[in-house]
């Protein structure tokens, strides 16, 4: 009897052990958005059809792009919640869709967007923790915001066929948040990259740590951001061409590289706010070459906006520039192109598409100038009219009608990928004017028509013989969002 008392008693034990245990749930939030996307695109390649490597490529792409998110936000006890979101985007094409044998690599792809948990006064009162794949930005996402930056998406090829319209932000984080109101102090780490895997290269992981603080001060709506990133990448000691299957390492550096940044924005009077960032990277570039090669870049932003508020139609004008340094011609020293990490901004509809890459005139070895309005002719519509122009920091040749290969300076465009550029000895690279309307259907549903036009300038439009890659590239996008 007494034997089996204590086998009942260890059968207990073991069940209740192997039981699952279920948190206590407070309250749930379910919510998320559909967004239709019409796109047509001409003229991305910047050469007439004639000139690309595939004899049946054209230059006018064109398609319909669905991107759906659901969001489960749960409270449980103790200041503990989570967070779930589920994101799928693709191109429309019922058949492939299917996911048939033939086909299953283009088959809708359901991918997990965000999953956290978030741990507040964790261990000490001021202290917020959050563990799990979850949004980094900063400020305005100026060196972070993307994991693979605004311009592209790492999955691209496999969900949908217009990366830079992707809508995947999120990184595989650890964060802590010290609110010392007026001060907010944030510290975390991403892994960027794991190689764990591939036997034999588990120290080959690509990490990122990163430490900003925060003062918001009262007066003038004003906030004061300090910040270092510290890049950690083991995967690479030098760094990597910009190819189809080395997507990020376009875009990460070599192997150790510190960003370290101040940012500032207030409303010195009513209606006008101001901002600017400055920011500088030092670290390693190339520790594989016979010569090494060490990173110092940097780049700054300034930024205003000014409203009529008691004008009809409210018109919003602003005015930014921004500065990436670039890679000057055969310099065998210091590399000196703005490493873009993972900054998240449109400089332009297109521009943003066809320029972004290290040293490739939109996201490094650039000069922008933005001035746009924004006006409200009637109730729930607002229109936007954006002009950008776009210089080189440091020229990419040294004479007109040079066939772009074999340089340091030789840009790390994505997307921009023929083979026969031929360029020019300037600094002009081009403009781009864009216009977006913008229409509040319901207080849940909107919808959007805009057009992008992106004119080369004097250094794109080098030639060979008769043939000039000086073709406009256009954009025109239509789009129904609908939140719940």
């Amino acid at each position: 009897m007494k034997r089996l008392l204590t086998l009942c008693v260890v059968l207990t034990a073991i069940a209740l052990a192997a039981a699952p245990v279920f948190a206590e749930v407070q309250n749930v939030k379910v919510s998320g958005d559909v967004k239709t996307t019409g796109v047509y695109r001409e003229g991305y390649t910047l050469l007439d059809e004639t000139r690309l490597r595939s004899a049946n490529a054209s230059s006018t792409n064109n398609g319909i792009i669905t991107q759906a998110r659901v969001r489960v936000d749960a409270d449980l006890t103790d200041n503990v919640s989570t967070t779930v979101r589920y994101l799928t985007q693709y191109y429309w094409d019922t058949q492939d869709h299917q996911g048939s044998a033939a086909s299953s690599a283009s088959a809708d792809d359901v991918d997990l967007d965000l999953a956290n948990v978030t741990l507040k006064e964790a261990f000490y009162g001021p202290l917020t923790m959050m563990i799990g794949r979850q949004p980094l930005r900063l400020g305005n996402g100026f060196v972070l915001g993307d994991p693979d930056t605004n311009t592209t998406d790492a999955n691209s090829a496999a969900d949908m066929a217009y990366g830079d319209l992707s809508l995947r932000k999120s990184f595989d984080a650890v964060r802590g948040i010290l609110d010392y109101s007026p001060l907010t102090v944030n510290l975390f780490y991403s892994k960027i990259n794991e190689t764990d895997a591939v036997a034999g290269s588990e120290s080959l992981d690509a990490d990122l740590y990163g430490i900003n603080g925060s003062f918001d001060f009262d007066s003038y709506n004003g906030e004061v951001e300090a910040y270092w990133l510290y890049m950690l990448d083991d995967s690479n000691t030098a760094p990597d061409p910009c190819d189809t299957t080395a997507i990020r390492d376009c875009f990460r550096p070599a192997s150790k590289l510190n960003t370290i940044g101040v940012r500032g924005s207030m409303t010195p009077m009513d209606n006008l706010n101001v901002l600017g960032e400055f920011a500088v990277q030092r670290g390693d570039y190339d520790n594989i070459s016979a010569t090494k090669r060490d990173q110092d870049a940097y780049a700054y932003q300034v930024a205003g906006d000014y409203a009529f508020s008691d004008m009809s139609w409210a018109p919003v004008v602003r005015l930014g520039f921004t500065h990436y340094e670039g890679e000057p011609l055969d310099n065998d020293g210091d590399h000196e192109g703005w490493i873009p990490l993972f900054e998240d901004q449109t400089h332009g509809v297109v521009a943003n598409y066809i320029l972004g890459g290290v040293n490739g005139g939109q996201n490094s070895n650039a000069d922008i100038l933005n001035i746009g309005v924004t006006a409200e002719p009637m109730e729930d519509l607002t229109i936007s009219v954006d002009f950008y122009n776009f210089w080189l920091d440091e020229k990419l040749v040294s004479a007109d009608n040079t066939l772009l290969s074999g340089t340091n300076v030789t840009p790390g465009w994505y997307n921009l990928d023929e083979d026969s550029y031929y360029v020019n000895a300037s600094d002009e690279i081009g403009y781009e004017v864009d216009l977006a309307l913008n229409y509040d259907y319901t207080e849940d549903v909107k919808m959007g028509l805009s057009a992008g036009w992106f004119v080369a300038g004097k250094a794109l439009e080098g030639s060979s013989g008769t043939s000039s890659n000086d073709e406009k590239a256009v954009q025109l996008l239509a789009t129904l969002d609908v939140a719940f």
